[in-house]
């Protein structure tokens, strides 16, 4: 979560300096992004949380198309007859 802080901080600074055409310090930049960090947070999560379940459902997926493909293939395999 440290990296994403300093991300937004990076952002905000530069919306910042955008806005007031001068350039704004980092500390400045943190004292502004940490009224908008609780909300940008929760993004973040929600954003992990959504991807986490996407990983476990196309691993299920995966796996649900390899017991169908193994299936199908044991079907089509002649009985050898000695």
């Amino acid at each position: 979560m440290r990296k994403e802080w300093f991300s937004f901080v990076a952002i905000t600074r530069k919306k910042m300096q955008r806005k007031s055409k001068e350039p704004v310090t980092h500390r400045l930049a943190m004292k502004a992004a940490s009224l908008n960090w609780p909300a940008e947070k929760q993004k973040i999560v929600n954003r992990l949380k959504r991807e986490e379940r996407k990983q476990v459902k196309l691993k299920e997926h995966c796996k649900k198309l390899n017991d169908v493909q193994k299936n199908t293939n044991e079907k089509n395999k002649p009985d050898k007859k000695a």
